[in-house]
Parts: C-alpha cells; structure tokens; sequence
C-alpha cells in the first residue's frame, strides 16, 4: 500500500457581525486580513463545506494584498 505524503496547513478564521454585514478574519504569516461576506449569508447557520469555502477565499484575499504591495513597492 503506497501512501501519500500529503501537507495540511490548518486555517481559522473569524465571524464577526457589524451592523447587517458578517465579516470573517484570518492570519495568514502573521498578518491579518478581512473580508465582507456576500448579503444574507449567516456563518452561524451554514454546513461546514461553506466554511471550507471562506478559509479558501481568504487564502486568495491574502494572497491578492500581497500581490498588491508587492506592487506599490
């Protein structure tokens, strides 16, 4: 049986209602992004594969500030 040497980096994140507008926060190497989530969406009441879909849209989130800066540098 052959297996698979497989990295899982572990990801949290934040709720945080302001207002009407849920927002979610991550740390991604020590530096801390936020994202509004789309009208309506309440992560109190959503599966957990919604919730694998946020950690993913803040890896991007992350990923674009850092393209960004990198820019303005």
């Amino acid at each position: 049986m052959q297996q698979k040497n497989e990295s899982v980096k572990e990801s949290d994140v934040l709720f945080q209602k302001l207002g009407n507008t849920w927002y979610v926060f991550t740390e991604v190497e020590s530096k801390m992004y936020y994202s509004a989530l789309p009208d309506g969406l309440d992560p109190r009441s959503t599966k957990l594969e919604l919730h694998e879909v946020i950690e993913d849209h803040m890896k991007k989130v992350a990923k674009n500030y850092k393209r960004l800066e990198n820019q303005a540098a």
